[in-house]
């Protein structure tokens, strides 16, 4: 006989099934913070170490096919600690820049759990910006003047229903 949380588990896995993300689909590349101009990002393809990387505590800086540095949400998010920008000879990333991460994050309504009137709040409990509110018990929400764009919201989103793009500029 099956234990409660075993067959709790089997629900929740049969329910997000239907939501799965599309493996083919193509994430927007999120340079890592503390740099003016994404531009300044053509000066990595000198740079041979990749020191930026090897010094990310949370292992999300990821090296593109020109092999230049961009952030990967899949496992976890930035906590802005800096060490990319002290490892970083190039002064691509430097700690006197803002160190906002260029994204706008929203979620996909036709894919979140939540706004399918399944109970959820992994985004929320991951959010220490407390970007993330639910407006009536069904209906999360991102404000953008909280979010920092650090990440750690997308990972935990069961059907990945958490999506973000690059921006140029601040909003």
């Amino acid at each position: 006989m099956k234990s409660f949380d075993e067959n709790k588990r089997e629900v929740f896995t049969s329910l997000v099934s239907h939501f799965k993300k599309n493996k083919n689909e193509k994430l927007s590349h999120v340079r890592p913070p503390y740099n003016t101009d994404n531009s300044l990002f053509k000066i990595c393809l000198k740079c041979e170490e990749k020191p930026c990387a090897n010094a990310c505590e949370e292992s999300i800086i990821k090296l593109d096919e020109d092999k230049t540095p961009f952030l990967n949400f899949e496992n976890s998010g930035c906590t802005f600690c800096g060490e990319c920008a002290k490892a970083c000879k190039s002064e691509v990333l430097v700690l006197s820049e803002e160190n906002w991460i260029k994204s706008k994050f929203s979620i996909d309504t036709n894919n979140c759990l939540a706004w399918n009137s399944v109970m959820c709040s992994s985004c929320v409990d991951a959010c220490e910006e407390k970007a993330i509110n639910f407006f009536s018990l069904f209906r999360p929400t991102i404000d953008m003047n909280k979010c920092s764009g650090c990440g750690f919201c997308y990972s935990p989103c069961p059907p990945y229903a958490i999506k973000y793009k690059t921006l140029k500029e601040k909003l």
